[in-house]
């Protein structure tokens, strides 16, 4: 499933860990022990699912630029913590080189050529190159062009 922005997904993925203690909680104080243990098997296979790779891939996406590579880092780590690989990297925005005829977009590409150096440096995974789309990514449809896209790099 996709997520929202870095920070809104680690405090996402705090909530099971979370509610696995407030099921602990449940148990001390005498509720009804069937719907305690069920909750508490749940969030447990759920957690274990999360940690499992061949069950879940974490990805991060990002664009090539230092605060978002630096955020990515952070998250990359943090998921690590909580015993959640990170898998791959995914470069979203990268100028088509065909794109840039001007020094502004030259430029840009050129910065971006650099961040993408050091996001494979950094994170050590594999990364993938999303292109700049014309259309923003949305529905099933954009999304198999989406994978064509990526699929080509």
């Amino acid at each position: 499933f996709d997520t929202a922005p870095t920070g809104h997904t680690l405090r996402l993925l705090d909530l099971p860990f979370d509610y696995a203690k407030q099921v602990e909680m449940m148990i001390s104080t005498g509720a009804d022990t069937d719907a305690k243990e069920v909750a508490q098997r749940r969030f447990k296979e759920m957690i274990r699912m999360l940690r499992d790779k061949s069950h879940t891939v974490f990805s991060l996406v990002l664009y090539p630029e230092s605060t978002p590579i630096t955020e990515s880092y952070r998250a990359m780590l943090d998921l690590k913590k909580a015993g959640i690989e990170t898998q791959v990297v995914v470069a979203n925005m990268i100028l088509p080189e065909e794109v840039c005829v001007n020094d502004f977009f030259k430029n840009r590409r050129k910065m971006q050529m650099k961040y993408l150096k050091e996001i494979k440096e950094r994170f050590n995974l594999p990364v993938l190159q999303f292109p700049l789309m014309e259309a923003e990514l949305k529905g099933l449809q954009r999304l198999g062009v989406a994978v064509q896209e990526i699929l080509k790099v």
